[in-house]
This record gives structure tokens, sequence and C-alpha cells, in this order.
């Protein structure tokens, strides 16, 4: 029985249709027996058709994504990219409600990593690509763009420089094309059981960059470490709202005895920080990044990462812009609010200390 005869909807033609929508979104959400809703800068909201899925259309689209995806939902959720001819997206399939039902959520990616100068970082990001050694961490909420400001740093680095970069990824997301640097992309747990395992792996691999998708564990982070220390550029993301808590959370990873060394070690190595928000725009019809940079340039970070009882000072100095490069989050937000390109309530709602950004906001005001 075909599709048309059965009265079913066509599930892919309709994501296809979504994917070619001008509006912006970045995600799709299939829940069985509900209508599709999709992520746009205000929030989630219905498409135009209403109607309620069913399990039988989805079917269709589940065994596209995974032949075996009834067997494989229950060991877990399944995590797989779905490549179509305009944009690859990332499928994560599980049930809710105790089983009864089947749910589809889908992250839209574009197929080309955006060039760096679309980012929405500043140029002189490109000074924490130049170096051949030490780590780079990108941090922020889930769905905060992390994934493409990685794929974009990784880009420029192989348009630029004759390098081996490897890559540890769950799923791979953005396939990067050889062009002056040698590609290697693993995909955890297809290519390597771990991140842990893969970033190991990778150290024999003969690499000058290696990108991890996630530090959560304290192997990764031990591993992360040595890389960076031993002589190769590593970037490495975790889910952490500020610099400073990136920093104390990728510490917190070893026992307290061992901190002081594993501290040294970050001092040694880290490059700089970007912690990043997306924030809809102040029409609502588009996203703004809006980011944290934490430069480590002449080692003055590194001077209070040494001592446990200086590193809350790591907030004052990104404030203070004693480099002229770190900047805090808040200071980005104001400064997005003056030009009018976001608005001051979606500002504070992506704060992480809404106070001192409400106390700018007001001083810009009466200025």
């Amino acid at each position: 029985m075909t599709i048309e005869s059965s009265g079913l909807r066509d599930l892919t033609r309709e994501i296809l249709a979504l994917v070619d929508l001008p509006q912006t979104f970045t995600d799709i959400h299939i829940e069985q027996d509900r209508p599709i809703m999709i992520k746009t800068p205000q929030g989630w909201i219905e498409t135009g058709d209403s109607t309620p899925v069913m399990m039988e259309e989805m079917r269709p689209m589940l065994e596209a994504i995974d032949e075996q995806w009834e067997a494989r939902l229950t060991q877990g959720a399944i995590d797989r990219p779905f490549v179509l001819t305009r944009c690859r997206l990332r499928c994560n399939v599980y049930r809710s409600s105790g089983g009864r039902k089947t749910v589809i959520s889908i992250r839209r990616l574009p197929l080309e990593p955006l060039p760096l100068e679309k980012l929405g970082l500043p140029a002189y990001i490109r000074t924490m690509l130049d170096a051949t050694k030490g780590i780079v961490l990108v941090t922020g909420p889930t769905g905060s763009g992390k994934t493409t400001t990685i794929a974009s740093l990784l880009d420029h680095i192989n348009r630029t420089r004759n390098s081996h970069i490897v890559t540890i990824e769950e799923p791979i997301e953005f396939y990067l094309d050889s062009r002056q640097s040698i590609i290697s992309q693993r995909e955890v747990p297809t290519d390597t059981p771990s991140f842990s395992a893969g970033l190991r792996e990778a150290l024999r691999q003969k690499p000058d960059v290696i990108m991890v998708g996630e530090v959560r564990d304290l192997e990764t982070a031990e591993t992360v470490l040595q890389a960076g220390e031993s002589g190769h550029l590593v970037f490495a993301t975790m889910h952490i709202n500020s610099a400073a808590s990136t920093l104390s959370r990728l510490l917190s990873f070893f026992p307290s005895e061992q901190r002081e060394r594993h501290a040294a070690s970050l001092a040694n190595s880290l490059i700089g920080a970007i912690c990043q928000s997306l924030v809809p725009s102040e029409d609502g019809q588009s996203f703004v990044l809006a980011s944290e940079l934490l430069f480590n340039t002449n080692q003055q970070v590194s001077k209070l990462l040494v001592d446990p009882d200086k590193m809350h000072f790591i907030s004052d100095f990104i404030r203070r812009k004693e480099d002229n490069m770190s900047r805090s989050l808040n200071e980005h937000l104001a400064s997005l609010v003056a030009r009018n390109a976001i608005s001051a309530r979606d500002a504070m709602r992506a704060a992480y200390n809404r106070m001192e950004l409400h106390e700018m906001l007001l001083g810009s005001v009466k200025r």
C-alpha cells in the first residue's frame, strides 16, 4: 500500500519543505499524537499543519534514520545524522510517557561550516587559531551554537594550515573536506568506544590539532590537559555558562589532592575560552551570538589558575579587559542592547549575572 493510497502523510517530504522555509529555526520536534513543532527565536511553535502525527506516519522516517530502530530503542535513545541535499539533520529518537510514545527530536545544521567572519565573534578570535599548541575551550548551554563555532574554527585551520586534524564526536555533525589539512573525523561509538578512548588513540595518530566533542569525565579531562601540554592544539566543548566556571569545572573532575598539579598543567597550556549563547534578535526573526571571551595572553590568567586562592579573580580579570581582548558576557549583551540588536528582556534571560547586567543597562539609559 502506498502512502498516497493509505491517506498517511509523508513526513520526510514535510521535513524537506520545513528545511527550505526562509523562517529561522533550529530544531524540529515530532511527537506521536501531537502536531509538529519547530524552535524559533521566539520559542516553540506549531508548523502550518496542526494535525497530530500518527505512529504509522512516523515509521518510514524512523526506518530511514535506523532500520533497527525498534530494537535499539529498548536499549535507550538513538542519535543519528540524517543527510539531506540541502542540510544535515541530527536526529535523536526516544520513548516517552512510559514507553507509550515515540519522539523524533531533530537539530538542523548547514552542510558546510559557516565562514569564521559570519559567526558573530570578533576578528581577533583568529589569534587563538594562530597557536600551534595549547587548549581552547568552547562552552555554553545546549543549543548555544558550540558545534557551529567549533566547525568554523576547524575549517579555518583546514583552509589556512597544513595540519592533521583529528576529531572525536558523538555524532559527527559537520563533515569537513580536506583542504590544506588532513581530516580524520571519528565518531563515538562507531569508530571509537568513548571520548576518552578516542582521545587516547588520537595521540598515537600523529595529529597537530585535536577536537574533543565533550569533556564529561576525569579520564577525558586528564587526556585533554596531557594533549595540550605535549604539543597539540586542542579544542574541547563543555556545557558551562561562563568562562571562569569552565576552568573551575574542568579542574573539578580531579580529586582535590590532584587539583594543584592539574591546575599547573592547565595554566601551562590554556590559550583561552569562548563561552556563548544564542539570543533572539530585536525583531524576533533570527538569532544573535552573544559571547564571553577569555584570552590567556602573556600567561596573565595562568598566574591566577595556579593559586586556588586567586581563581575567583578570573572573573574580575575578564571584566577589567586588561588585555583589551577578553570581555564579559554582560559587556557584550549590553553592547548588543545598545545597538538595538537584541532586547533588554532577552539579554537578561541570557545573562548568568542578571543583577550586574541590570545595573549596566540602567547606567547606559541614564547616560
